[in-house]
Protein backbone atom coordinates (compact mmCIF):
# COMPACT_ATOMS: atom_id res chain seq x y z
CA UNK A 1 0.00 0.00 0.00
CA UNK A 2 1.03 3.50 -0.92
CA UNK A 3 0.52 6.63 0.81
CA UNK A 4 0.38 9.73 -0.89
CA UNK A 5 -1.90 12.83 -2.51
CA UNK A 6 -4.43 11.44 -4.55
CA UNK A 7 -6.17 12.78 -7.99
CA UNK A 8 -7.67 16.27 -7.20
CA UNK A 9 -11.25 14.73 -7.83
CA UNK A 10 -10.90 11.76 -5.78
CA UNK A 11 -9.82 14.64 -3.00
CA UNK A 12 -12.81 16.50 -3.52
CA UNK A 13 -14.87 13.36 -2.82
CA UNK A 14 -13.41 12.60 0.09
CA UNK A 15 -12.96 16.25 1.39
CA UNK A 16 -9.30 16.17 1.67
CA UNK A 17 -6.64 18.81 0.43
CA UNK A 18 -5.40 17.78 -2.70
CA UNK A 19 -1.67 17.84 -3.10
CA UNK A 20 -0.85 16.24 0.30
CA UNK A 21 -0.06 12.57 1.55
CA UNK A 22 -2.87 12.05 3.19
CA UNK A 23 -4.69 9.32 2.50
CA UNK A 24 -3.49 4.94 1.26
CA UNK A 25 -4.39 3.83 -2.01
CA UNK A 26 -4.53 -0.02 -2.81
CA UNK A 27 -3.52 -1.23 -6.17
CA UNK A 28 -4.98 -4.40 -7.68
CA UNK A 29 -4.73 -6.18 -11.27
CA UNK A 30 -7.04 -8.15 -11.33
CA UNK A 31 -6.82 -11.55 -13.94
CA UNK A 32 -9.04 -14.26 -15.26
CA UNK A 33 -7.55 -17.28 -16.22
CA UNK A 34 -4.05 -15.24 -16.58
CA UNK A 35 -5.77 -12.28 -18.71
CA UNK A 36 -5.80 -8.63 -17.05
CA UNK A 37 -9.49 -7.79 -16.70
CA UNK A 38 -9.10 -4.85 -14.72
CA UNK A 39 -7.63 -2.46 -12.75
CA UNK A 40 -8.72 -0.93 -9.47
CA UNK A 41 -7.40 1.17 -6.83
CA UNK A 42 -9.17 2.35 -3.85
CA UNK A 43 -8.41 5.20 -1.89
CA UNK A 44 -8.84 5.68 1.70
CA UNK A 45 -8.55 8.82 3.83
CA UNK A 46 -5.15 8.25 5.70
CA UNK A 47 -6.67 9.54 9.17
CA UNK A 48 -8.98 6.47 9.27
CA UNK A 49 -6.99 3.65 7.24
CA UNK A 50 -3.06 4.29 8.25
CA UNK A 51 -2.06 1.61 10.59
CA UNK A 52 -4.62 -1.00 9.87
CA UNK A 53 -5.43 -4.01 7.93
CA UNK A 54 -6.08 -1.62 4.35
CA UNK A 55 -2.63 -0.84 4.72
CA UNK A 56 -1.37 -4.43 4.56
CA UNK A 57 0.07 -5.85 1.26
CA UNK A 58 -1.94 -9.09 1.38
CA UNK A 59 -3.66 -8.72 -1.92
CA UNK A 60 -6.58 -9.97 -0.01
CA UNK A 61 -8.56 -8.47 2.88
CA UNK A 62 -11.03 -11.40 4.88
CA UNK A 63 -14.42 -9.77 3.66
CA UNK A 64 -13.16 -7.01 1.93
CA UNK A 65 -12.66 -3.67 2.59
CA UNK A 66 -16.63 -2.87 3.43
CA UNK A 67 -15.61 -4.83 6.15
CA UNK A 68 -12.51 -3.81 6.84
CA UNK A 69 -14.06 0.25 7.14
CA UNK A 70 -17.19 -1.21 9.26
CA UNK A 71 -14.56 -3.37 11.50
CA UNK A 72 -12.87 0.02 12.33
CA UNK A 73 -16.26 2.23 12.85
CA UNK A 74 -16.58 3.44 9.03
CA UNK A 75 -19.59 1.02 7.82
CA UNK A 76 -20.87 2.12 4.65
CA UNK A 77 -24.76 2.72 4.16
CA UNK A 78 -24.82 4.20 0.64
CA UNK A 79 -22.67 3.95 -2.66
CA UNK A 80 -22.79 6.03 -5.87
CA UNK A 81 -20.99 4.64 -8.88
CA UNK A 82 -20.25 7.70 -11.67
CA UNK A 83 -19.79 5.19 -15.22
CA UNK A 84 -17.80 6.29 -18.10
CA UNK A 85 -18.84 3.73 -20.97
CA UNK A 86 -16.28 4.37 -23.43
CA UNK A 87 -12.72 6.00 -23.42
CA UNK A 88 -8.95 5.48 -24.26
CA UNK A 89 -6.91 3.98 -21.60
CA UNK A 90 -4.09 6.07 -20.61
CA UNK A 91 -0.24 4.13 -21.67
CA UNK A 92 0.22 2.73 -18.47
CA UNK A 93 -3.71 1.27 -18.24
CA UNK A 94 -3.33 -0.38 -21.92
CA UNK A 95 0.51 -1.45 -20.58
CA UNK A 96 -1.09 -2.80 -17.39
CA UNK A 97 -4.21 -4.73 -19.41
CA UNK A 98 -1.99 -5.94 -22.34
CA UNK A 99 -4.14 -4.33 -24.28
CA UNK A 100 -3.62 -1.50 -27.61
CA UNK A 101 -3.83 1.91 -26.79
CA UNK A 102 -6.48 2.44 -29.80
CA UNK A 103 -8.94 -0.75 -27.34
CA UNK A 104 -11.25 1.55 -25.60
CA UNK A 105 -11.85 0.94 -21.47
CA UNK A 106 -14.74 1.30 -19.29
CA UNK A 107 -14.42 3.33 -15.96
CA UNK A 108 -16.36 2.96 -13.25
CA UNK A 109 -15.74 5.50 -10.12
CA UNK A 110 -17.40 4.12 -6.81
CA UNK A 111 -18.00 6.24 -3.93
CA UNK A 112 -18.80 4.59 -0.24
CA UNK A 113 -20.39 6.95 2.39
CA UNK A 114 -21.26 6.35 6.00
CA UNK A 115 -24.80 7.37 7.71
CA UNK A 116 -23.31 10.69 8.31
CA UNK A 117 -22.69 10.56 4.49
CA UNK A 118 -18.42 11.18 5.43
CA UNK A 119 -17.33 9.29 2.13
CA UNK A 120 -14.79 6.50 3.57
CA UNK A 121 -13.73 4.79 0.31
CA UNK A 122 -13.38 5.86 -3.76
CA UNK A 123 -12.62 2.85 -5.94
CA UNK A 124 -11.91 3.37 -9.45
CA UNK A 125 -12.55 0.55 -11.46
CA UNK A 126 -10.93 0.35 -14.92
CA UNK A 127 -11.42 -2.28 -17.55
CA UNK A 128 -11.28 -3.05 -21.38
CA UNK A 129 -14.90 -2.27 -22.49
CA UNK A 130 -15.55 -5.32 -24.25
CA UNK A 131 -15.75 -7.22 -20.81
CA UNK A 132 -18.29 -5.57 -18.65
CA UNK A 133 -21.86 -5.19 -19.26
CA UNK A 134 -23.59 -2.86 -16.92
CA UNK A 135 -27.18 -4.31 -15.78
CA UNK A 136 -29.46 -2.36 -13.88
CA UNK A 137 -32.47 -3.25 -11.39
CA UNK A 138 -35.20 -1.40 -9.71
CA UNK A 139 -38.46 -0.17 -8.77
CA UNK A 140 -40.73 1.74 -10.54
CA UNK A 141 -43.32 3.15 -7.88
Amino acid sequence: MVRRARPAEVAETLGLPAGEPNCLVRRRRLLASGIPVRLNASWFPLDIAGGTVLEEEAPVIVGGVKTALAELGYPQVTAREHITPSRLPTDAEALALEISPERTVMEIMHVGRTAEGKAVEVTITVAPAHYLVAEYEFPLA
